[in-house]
């Protein structure tokens, strides 16, 4: 009788280590990972208060949504003299086509969304029937790199169905290997 309590003990002692590390892995997996999805930050009114104006030596963060592939872009650089003394609201005149994301002691962050792709990424498409490759501008714009003599409707349902919903790469060597297989 004795060795099945314990045995029973074992049991139960396992099985909550097992949802223990269940829960443990879903907790890494899903919420302790950075987002791209971009995190507003409420501002109080005491803050605001105390901080009017932009001083030397904080940092101005440009941070641009892509929703073509929901990539985010980051850019810093040194407040420049122009900006010494201005205020939170002439920021915001000043680059009206940005929100301001945060504004405190140590930096400005301003954001925006922008649809397209991300400047310099690669993509494969369909123009006039052909497959061809696009260079993205990062305003929403593409510029033709080369059309290829590869008919959209030589390639197989996938292939097709992959052309005519756009491949994004990164790289340009990527986006040649890609066009190399679909012309085998």
């Amino acid at each position: 009788m004795k060795f099945r309590g314990k045995k029973a003990i074992s049991i139960i002692l396992i099985f909550i280590v097992i949802i223990f590390l269940a829960g443990y892995i879903y907790y890494i997996k899903f919420y302790n990972r950075p987002s791209k999805i971009p995190q507003y930050t409420k501002t109080s009114a005491n803050s605001a208060m105390t901080r009017e104006t932009i001083v030397p030596g904080e940092k101005l963060i440009f941070e641009t949504l892509y929703k073509g592939n929901g990539d985010l872009t980051r850019e810093e650089q040194k407040i420049g003299a122009s900006l010494y003394g201005k205020s939170k609201e002439d920021i915001g005149k000043i680059y009206s086509d940005w929100s301001i994301k945060e504004f405190s002691n140590d930096r400005i962050v301003l954001y925006r969304e922008e649809n397209g792709f991300p400047p310099d990424y690669y993509i494969i498409s369909s123009s006039d029937g052909y497959v061809s490759l696009f260079k993205s501008d990062g305003n929403g714009g593409t510029s033709l790199v080369e059309k290829t003599d590869i008919l959209v409707n030589n390639l197989n349902p996938n292939d097709k169905e992959r052309i005519l919903n756009n491949i994004v790469v990164k790289d340009i060597d990527e986006a040649y290997s890609i066009l190399a297989n679909l012309s085998s």
